[in-house]
C-alpha cells in the first residue's frame, strides 16, 4: 500500500490547523495574520504538546513560494501612476518614518549590546510598518476613506517600495560583514538600471502581449500566464543577482499598468491567500519560548519603540506634508506595528547567515505583540490627538496651524501637485543618476589613470576632480524652483512644509553623494568637510553663471531626449519658412490696482521674486503706457497687463490678492488672442503689443550673454518672452538664460520697438 509523501501530511496539517485558528481569530475580531502565526507556533517543533510537522525544509520552500505570491500580489496593487496621484504626503510620511526608524532601531541594538549586522538589520525591520494588518483595519472599522487613512495607506505603499531597495542595500552589506559604499552604490545602480528595463517591459512588451492574446484568455488562461510571467522575472531576477522576492513584485507591477490587472488580482488573491497563509505559518514555526524567555527584557524594549516610534514618526511626517495635528496624530495612531516586510528582512538575513540565531524569534514576538496592540491604538486615536494638545507646546500648534489651512490642499487631487511631483522625480532621478555614474567612474577609473600616464594622482587632487564635475549635476538638482513651486506655495499654507522637504531631500542627496565621495578618497576622517562643501556648491549654484549653465544643459539635455519630434518640426519649418510661435503658449491678463498702491513704484508693488511676470501695458484713461519701466509710478484707476506663462501668472494673481493688492483681477487670455483683440478694437498701431522675431547671429551685442546682462531691454524697450533653440520653443525664459547663436529670439514691444530693430539690421519676420 502506497504511503502519503510527508510534505502531504504536513500541508493538510498546516491548512487544517491555520483554518481552525483563523476562524477563532475571526470570531474573536482580531487579524487573520495574528492566527496563522499562533497557527505555525502550535504545530512547530517547539510546542511539545501538539502534533508537529515532520519537516521543516520542505516547509520553508512552501514559504519562499508564498513570499513569492505576496510580493506579486503586491505588485499587483502598484503603479508609477498611483504613486504620482498620491501626492507629497505619502512619500513625505513613509520618508520620514523609514529613515528615523532606521537610524533609531540601528541605535537600540547597539545600546543593547548587539552586533553592527544585528543592529543594522533590526534598524531596517523596525521600520517597515504592515500594509495588510492595517488595510484589514481599516477595512474593519469602516475608515478605509477617511483622509488620514488615505495618506497612510499611500505611505505603506512607498514604504513596500523603500523596503525593495532595504533588501538590495542589506544584501550588498552584508557581503563581507562590512558596510561597502562603493559596492553598495554600484548594487542600487544595477538595481536601477534593472528597474528601466523593466518599465520598457511594462510599456512596450507585456501590455502589448496581453492584448494580443486577450481573446484566448480565460479565467484558466489568465492565471497561468500571469504566474507564468510571476515565475520569469522570479528567475530572472535571480539569475541578475537580485531577490526572488523583487523579481516577483516587479512583474506584478508590470500587470499592474494593463487593462487586465484588476481580473488577475482577482484570480491571483486565492492562490496569494493559501501561500501566504504557509508563509505566516512557516513564521510561527520559528517561536523559540525559552529564548523569548531569555529576551523578554529585549522584546519589550523592542515594542515600546516600534509602537511609540512609529507612531511619533509618522505623525511627524504628516505635520511635515502639511497636514493639520487632527490628521497627523489620528493617522500615525494605526502606524504601531511591524509586519510582513520584517518577516522577509528577518527571512533574508537568516539566509545569508549574517544575522543572530535570536532576532528571527524576538522580531516574530514583538510584530504579534505590535499587531495584538494596533485595533486598541486605532479606537484610541482621538484619545491619543487630545493628549497631543496637551503635549505640543502652544507656539508650536499655532506654527503648524498656519502651514495647515482649515480646508488644507489635498495633494491626491491637486494637478498642479501632479505636475510638480513628476517634474521633481524626473529631474531628480536623472541627476542622481548623473552623481552615482560621476562617483563610479571616479572610484574606479582615476587610479588605472595614474598608472597608465606614469603620475600618481594624490587622494586630495582625486576628490577635487570628482567634486568639481559633480557641481554641474547637483547645481541642475538645486537650481531655480520653477513656476510650479511658486504657485503652489501661493495658492495654501499648507503646501509649503512639503515643497521646503522636497527641496531639503534633494540637498541631502546631494549631501551623501559629497560625503561618500570624500570617505572614498580621503577617509572617514574628513567626512565632516561634506556639509561645507555642499554650502559652498550652493553658493556657487546660485551664482547668475550657473544657472545661465544649468538652463543651458538643461535645455541641451530635452533637445536630445525630443530629438526625433524636433527634426520633424524642423522639415515642418524649412517647408513653411516659418518658426514657432509662442502666442498660444504665452498669457496676459488685465487687472486693477487696489487704492493701497497708489503713489508707488512697480518695483515697490511687485514682489522681485516674479520677475518673470512682465508689466507689459499700463491703461491709464485712454493713454497707453507701453512696456513700462521699474520706476513707472502706479496711480487711482490704473489698468495694468502683464504678460508670462499660464502658471506663473496664476501664481502672481494668488500673490497680489494675498497681498490685497488687487480690486478686479481679469481672466487669462492668449497672447495671439489678446494681439487679435487689439485689432478687432481698433487700439492705435503705435499703442498696439507687437512680437518679433530674431534670428540670433555671432557679431550681436547679445549673443553668449544672459537675458539679465544683454542690456536688450534697456536698448530697444522690448521683453524676451521665448527663445528657439534647435526646434526646441523654451517659453518665459529665465533672466539667467544664455542667448546662443542660432537661437530663434521672441521679442515682445511697440511698433518703435520694431524700428530701431530693424534699424540695427536685428529684425527677421514680424508676425
Amino acid at each position: 500500500m502506497e504511503h502519503l509523501d510527508p510534505l502531504i501530511i504536513d500541508l493538510a496539517m498546516i491548512m487544517v490547523t491555520a483554518g481552525i485558528v483563523t476562524l477563532v481569530f475571526k470570531k474573536i475580531n482580531m487579524p487573520v495574520v495574528l492566527g496563522y502565526i499562533i497557527a505555525g507556533f502550535l504545530i512547530g517543533p517547539h510546542f511539545p504538546w501538539f502534533p508537529s510537522v515532520s519537516s521543516i525544509s520542505s516547509i520553508n520552500i512552501w514559504a519562499n513560494i508564498g513570499i513569492i505570491f505576496l510580493m506579486f500580489a503586491l505588485g499587483l496593487e502598484f503603479s508609477f501612476k498611483k504613486i504620482a496621484d498620491m501626492g507629497a504626503g505619502p512619500i513625505i510620511t513613509s520618508l520620514t518614518v523609514v529613515i528615523c526608524m532606521v537610524f533609531v532601531g540601528f541605535g537600540v541594538g547597539v545600546l543593547m549590546g548587539w552586533s553592527r549586522m544585528d543592529s543594522i538589520f533590526l534598524g531596517g525591520m523596525l521600520s517597515m510598518s504592515s500594509t495588510m494588518i492595517i488595510l484589514k483595519a481599516f477595512e474593519e472599522y469602516d475608515i478605509k476613506n477617511e483622509k488620514s487613512s488615505q495618506i497612510i495607506l499611500g505611505a505603506l505603499v512607498i514604504e513596500d517600495i523603500c523596503g525593495i531597495f532595504m533588501m538590495i542595500i542589506l544584501s550588498t552589506i552584508s557581503v563581507g560583514n562590512n558596510v561597502s559604499g562603493i559596492q553598495m552604490i554600484a548594487e542600487i545602480g544595477k538595481l536601477m538600471l534593472f528597474l528601466v528595463i523593466w518599465l520598457a517591459a511594462g510599456i512596450f512588451i507585456i501590455p502589448t502581449f496581453l492584448n494580443k492574446v486577450k481573446k484566448l484568455m480565460n479565467d484558466e488562461t489568465a492565471i497561468i500566464v500571469s504566474l507564468g510571467i510571476c515565475l520569469m522575472m522570479v528567475v530572472i531576477a535571480d539569475k541578475i543577482g537580485f531577490s526572488s522576492a523583487l523579481g516577483a513584485f516587479l512583474a506584478g507591477s508590470i500587470i499592474a499598468g494593463t487593462v487586465s490587472a484588476e481580473r488577475i488580482e482577482g484570480l491571483v488573491s486565492p492562490v496569494k491567500n493559501m501561500f501566504g497563509a504557509i508563509f505566516f505559518v512557516s513564521v510561527g514555526m520559528l517561536v523559540l519560548p525559552e529564548m523569548l524567555l531569555e529576551y523578554w527584557l529585549q522584546i519589550l524594549i523592542l515594542t515600546v519603540v516600534t509602537i511609540f516610534g512609529q507612531m511619533i514618526f509618522a505623525s511627524i511626517g504628516m505635520l511635515l506634508a502639511g497636514q493639520d495635528m487632527h490628521t497627523a496624530f489620528t493617522g500615525g495612531s494605526a502606524m504601531v506595528q511591524i509586519g510582513e516586510f520584517s518577516f522577509i528582512l528577518a527571512t533574508l538575513g537568516q539566509s545569508l547567515g549574517v544575522i543572530s540565531s535570536f532576532l528571527y524569534p524576538i522580531i516574530v514576538c514583538v510584530s504579534v505583540i505590535t499587531i495584538f496592540t494596533t485595533p486598541i491604538f486605532i479606537k484610541s486615536s482621538e484619545r491619543i490627538y487630545r493628549i497631543a494638545l496637551k503635549v505640543v507646546p502652544a507656539k508650536l500648534q499655532d506654527a503648524i496651524a498656519r502651514n495647515a489651512s482649515e480646508a488644507p490642499a489635498n495633494p491626491e487631487k491637486d494637478n498642479d501637485w501632479n505636475r510638480y511631483l513628476k517634474k521633481y522625480m524626473t529631474r531628480t532621478l536623472i541627476c542622481g543618476a548623473a552623481l552615482y555614474f560621476i562617483y563610479f567612474t571616479g572610484a574606479n577609473f582615476l587610479g588605472i589613470m595614474s598608472r597608465v600616464i606614469g603620475n600618481e594622482i594624490t587622494p586630495a587632487v582625486e576628490t577635487i576632480v570628482v567634486l568639481v564635475v559633480m557641481i554641474v549635476p547637483i547645481s541642475v538638482m538645486l537650481s531655480g524652483r520653477g513656476h510650479l513651486y511658486t504657485k503652489l506655495w501661493l495658492k495654501n499654507p499648507a503646501n509649503r512644509i512639503p515643497l521646503m522637504t522636497l527641496r531639503i531631500l534633494r540637498s541631502m542627496i546631494a549631501l551623501f553623494f559629497v560625503g561618500i565621495t570624500i570617505k572614498h578618497f580621503l577617509g572617514t576622517s574628513f567626512v565632516i568637510m561634506a556639509l561645507p562643501i555642499l554650502i559652498l556648491f550652493i553658493v556657487i549654484v546660485r551664482t547668475d553663471y550657473m544657472r545661465g549653465r544649468s538652463i543651458k544643459l538643461e535645455a541641451r539635455f530635452i533637445a536630445n531626449i525630443n530629438e526625433r519630434v524636433l527634426h520633424m518640426r524642423k522639415a515642418d519649418h524649412t517647408s513653411t519658412g516659418r518658426h514657432v510661435w509662442l502666442g498660444d503658449k504665452l498669457f496676459v491678463t488685465e487687472f486693477t490696482m487696489s487704492h493701497c498702491c497708489r503713489g508707488y513704484a512697480i518695483s515697490d508693488v511687485f514682489d522681485n521674486r516674479f520677475f518673470d511676470v512682465m508689466i507689459m501695458k499700463i491703461i491709464r484713461g485712454g493713454q497707453h503706457i507701453n512696456m513700462p519701466g521699474p520706476d513707472q509710478m502706479i496711480v487711482d484707476g490704473d489698468r495694468l497687463q502683464a504678460v508670462s506663462s499660464r502658471d506663473q501668472l496664476e501664481a502672481f494673481v494668488i500673490m497680489l490678492e494675498k497681498q490685497e493688492h488687487l480690486t478686479t483681477p481679469g481672466r487669462l487670455v492668449p497672447l495671439r488672442e489678446y494681439m487679435t483683440m487689439e485689432t478687432l478694437e481698433h487700439v492705435a498701431p503705435e499703442n498696439q503689443i507687437m512680437c518679433v522675431a530674431v534670428p540670433v547671429k555671432k557679431e550681436y551685442f547679445f549673443t553668449d550673454k544672459t537675458i539679465k546682462s544683454s542690456g536688450f531691454r534697456n536698448r530697444y524697450k522690448g521683453f524676451i518672452v521665448g527663445l528657439e533653440r534647435n526646434n526646441l520653443p523654451i517659453i518665459d525664459p529665465s533672466i539667467n538664460t544664455i542667448i546662443e547663436k542660432g537661437d530663434i529670439m521672441w521679442v515682445l514691444g511697440t511698433a518703435e520697438m520694431a524700428e530701431m530693430m530693424l534699424e540695427d539690421g536685428l529684425l527677421d519676420e514680424t508676425l
